[in-house]
């Protein structure tokens, strides 16, 4: 007899994947048959299907049933109550992410006329090439016919699912970037999800041929995935139809394959849309490009550009009708701009630009191999967080100098059953000897009602996030967590790597975990298995009575890190998955740092090492905080590595010290953060090396106005370089600011400029400034903040003017022999202090 559970269904974004897919993780879990009921519009689905689950379009209050009937169908009926009225409420999806707008057109492109598409910036870069427009495949193609009876066709139907279903679990399961893994997998499940073969199922034994049958299948949930009201559904419906093609190319595998789409050195692939098979199929080396002219920036076909480096722009309406293949095409992946057979002055521009993204990238590379350290060598080691060998293999190419944090929970996410010891030993193995003898601290499984797993049977929580997660679950799963420590003290024979516990509150948890590694320890000594016996042991601080009770703690353990989002999050008492409450929690709060001051001093006090894992290490503002807080390392994510070696390089460490005192002091998160701006390694100097220019490859007053507002960017000193170049122009406009003499001081106050500064070019021939007026040689910017000190600038422009009319000091900047020599000049004659040649920029509190 059957079991019902009737109720109204709870959330206001009605029945989308992310509950349907939590159902169905329950539904699993029981061999009872669940079926699910729309009593308002009849429809049913198998609760097994994610796809059917969300076609039945159920909306908010509407009144559903579970049914559930089997063997198990009592617990299976009282775990499903539990979570219709436990979990069920909380599992609405957070606002859709927004689609960033494009940026500006810069002035370059929008003044020679040219023809500009707008879209959205979805991968970054820039790329000038040929256009090749691709259509959009759809399967279930009318020339399919069926070949016998209906029998015979649905084992056709079943067939091609089987053999496409294995073609991508093998593709996947070879795949070597770790981002192609995940879309494949995605697509395996669809392909494996009863829904989809049920309702093509259906058509064929309503006279469909299987093709045309798995075309109106996947057609139907990609409609129901459009209008979901969700960005990130609809943008995941062409997944659908990748998967029906594939079934429908199985239906005939002896049929030959599709020519290829042909590529050359410099391709740009344009489509109106494109799955993330179809991406995968080209010649990835050949696509240099990708305008999309549907979709936002959250479908798998624009995670993967991202992934592979290419330079993409999405929702370019009609982009694939108004460009032909072989047009000459720049995609702008900073703007999200397409720019049309560019004319010479646009070309000119984006060669710039490509210019100015390969310095930027030069100047982190000398980076890849140094030590982390302040500018006056007090050391700070930057490590990664990663959670698999391909983020590992990445964070090393990228100059960390070890794993601060091997997150083992991805290795127990989308799967039906944990990880075997073997597994997870093959992967902390293989990153310990990636490491080559760098740390690898790697985390024990920090899950719970928060981070679920479909195979791990955890009670639905009012709060998970202060509930029955991480180590506090330990003791009910001994055998799991047995066996992840096995794998780590195993994988530790083979490189330093560490084991580290999450959730620590307490001295007696801390007591508790050394005691059960060391039993593990005994357990494999006694079974004679290679192992790390010395193996240091830490924990994270990331609730704040651990951090209260450090120095106890550090009687228990080795090493220590600060996991700062949780640790901010229980602080503050916020979610930091809750929007509403982003200006809560900051990490740059005075509250905060002194929770951070006080971790620090203890585990230093008691001769504990103590690095910092979190948001906050990645943001190159906070440097000088974490140098001064005396951090012994600070791990980031992977392509965050080189930007936070520069961003210590740039700081001395006695000059975060006092940048630190003051942080304290300052009541407010808004009041650091314009303390570190203020303050900063770009403010100590109006100008240095970086911002000048003796060699100058401008051609006009326009080129030369962008060359500088870049060279302020290239430098930190400016966030928006298109915006300052038009606050420029926009006093050029009021009147010339050629000043005679072959000299131009052009200048701008604008809020993207971070620091106060002065920027120069030398040009190699004069170029006209304004008309009627004689060539200008040398350009001089000074560009600074709203609220400066009084009115800088014009102090600063009257001390150059006064300079400036002196031959000998004119004829000295014009002959100076490099980049150094013209910046000192400049500074001497703005009565600034002089600039450092340290890192081509001076160091914060120097």
């Amino acid at each position: 007899m059957a079991v019902e559970i009737a109720f109204s269904f709870p959330l206001p974004g009605g029945l989308h994947a992310r509950p349907a897919s939590r159902l169905r993780e329950e539904v699993v879990l029981f061999r009872s048959v669940v079926m699910f009921l729309n009593r308002v519009s009849g429809a049913s689905a198998s609760a097994r299907s994610v796809l059917a689950l969300v076609a039945t379009r159920t909306g908010h209050g509407e009144p559903c049933v579970l049914h559930v009937q089997g063997e198990d169908e009592e617990s299976a009926s009282a775990a499903l109550r539990r979570f219709v009225e436990k979990e069920l409420p909380a599992l609405d999806e957070a606002p859709s992410a927004r689609v960033p707008a494009g940026g500006l057109v810069p002035r370059a492109v929008s003044m020679a006329g040219s023809r500009v598409h707008r879209g959205a910036p979805a991968s970054g870069g820039v790329f000038r090439g040929r256009a090749v427009v691709v259509g959009a495949r759809r399967p279930g193609a009318p020339a399919d016919e069926r070949t016998g009876t209906t029998e015979e066709e649905l084992e056709r139907l079943d067939a091609a699912f089987v053999r496409a279903a294995t073609a991508l679990r093998t593709r996947r399961d070879v795949a070597v970037h770790e981002t192609e893994r995940e879309v494949l997998g995605a697509h395996l499940s669809i392909a494996e999800d009863p829904g989809l073969r049920t309702r093509a199922s259906l058509a064929v034994s309503a006279g469909s041929g299987a093709a045309a049958a798995v075309g109106s299948a996947a057609e139907h949930f990609a409609e129901v995935f459009r209008a979901s009201g969700s960005a990130l559904l609809a943008e995941r419906a062409i997944d659908l139809h990748d998967v029906a093609e594939a079934v429908v190319r199985a239906l005939a595998p002896d049929a030959p394959p599709e020519p290829p789409v042909v590529l050359g050195d410099d391709s740009i692939v344009v489509a109106a849309r494109l799955g993330p098979a179809q991406l995968l199929a080209l010649p990835r080396a050949r696509v240099r490009g990708l305008i999309l002219g549907e979709g936002g920036t959250l479908s798998h076909t624009v995670v993967l550009a991202r992934a592979f480096g290419v330079p993409c722009v999405t929702g370019a309406e009609g982009i694939d009708r108004i460009l032909s293949t072989g047009d000459e095409v720049i995609v702008d992946g900073e703007r999200g701009l397409v720019v049309v057979a560019p004319k010479e002055a646009v070309t000119r521009f984006y060669e710039s630009q490509g210019d100015f993204l390969v310095a930027a990238a030069r100047r982190l590379e000398k980076f890849r191999t140094a030590r982390g350290a302040s500018a006056d060598g007090r050391r700070i080691e930057v490590g990664a967080n990663v959670g698999t060998v391909e983020e590992a293999r990445s964070a090393f190419e990228n100059g960390a100098e070890g794993i601060g944090l091997f997150r083992t929970e991805l290795m127990f996410l989308d799967r039906d059953q944990p990880p075997t010891e073997e597994e997870q030993y093959e992967i902390l193995a293989e990153t310990a000897r990636l490491a080559e003898g760098r740390p690898v601290i790697v985390r024990t499984l920090d899950v719970g009602a928060d981070k679920p797993l479909a195979w791990l049977r955890l009670p639905p929580e009012r709060n998970p996030a202060l509930g029955y997660r991480a180590i506090r679950m330990y003791a009910e799963h001994a055998g799991l967590v047995e066996g992840q420590l096995r794998a780590i003290l195993r994988a530790a024979a083979v490189g330093p790597v560490k084991v580290m516990f999450p959730m620590v509150a307490t001295p007696e948890e801390a007591r508790e975990l050394r005691a059960l590694v060391d039993r593990v320890k005994e357990r494999l000594a006694a079974d004679g298995v290679a192992h790390d016996a010395a193996i240091e042991v830490g924990v994270m601080l990331e609730v704040p009575s651990a951090v209260l009770s450090v120095g106890a703690i550090a009687r228990e353990v080795d090493f220590f890190s600060v996991g700062s989002n949780d640790l901010a999050q229980y602080l503050f008492a916020v979610d930091r998955e809750d929007t509403r409450l982003a200006h809560l929690g900051s990490p740059f709060h005075p509250a905060f740092l002194k929770l951070l001051e006080a971790a620090v001093a203890g585990a230093h006090a008691a001769g504990r090492w103590i690095g910092l894992c979190g948001e906050i290490g990645g943001r190159p503002l906070a440097a000088p905080l974490l140098l001064g807080l005396g951090f012994d390392e600070v791990s980031v994510s992977p392509p965050r590595v080189l930007a936070a070696k520069a961003a210590f390089r740039r700081t001395r460490w006695g000059g975060a010290r006092a940048i630190l005192a003051d942080a304290l002091s300052k009541a407010t998160a808004g009041e650091v953060e314009a303390l570190l701006i203020e303050r900063g390694p770009s403010t100590r100097t109006l100008v240095d090396a970086g911002t000048v220019r003796t060699v100058s490859g401008s051609r006009s007053r326009d080129e030369a106005i962008r060359e500088l507002a870049d060279l302020l960017q290239l430098t930190l000193r400016v966030d928006d370089a298109d915006r300052v170049e038009d606050a420029i122009h926009a006093r050029e406009e009021t009147a010339s600011t050629a000043v005679g003499l072959g000299i131009a001081i052009p200048h701008c106050v604008s809020p993207h400029v971070r620091a106060d500064s002065i920027a120069a070019v030398r040009l190699p021939h004069p170029v006209s400034w304004d008309a009627g007026e004689e060539g200008v040689s040398l350009a001089i910017l000074i560009a600074v903040r709203p609220g400066s000190a009084g009115d800088r600038h014009l102090k600063t422009i009257a001390a150059l003017s006064r300079r400036l009319c002196d031959d000998g000091f004119r004829e000295r900047l014009l002959a100076a022999p490099d980049d150094a020599a013209l910046a000192a000049l400049l500074s001497e004659a703005a009565g600034a202090p002089q600039p450092s040649s340290a890192e081509g920029r001076p160091a914060a509190g120097g």
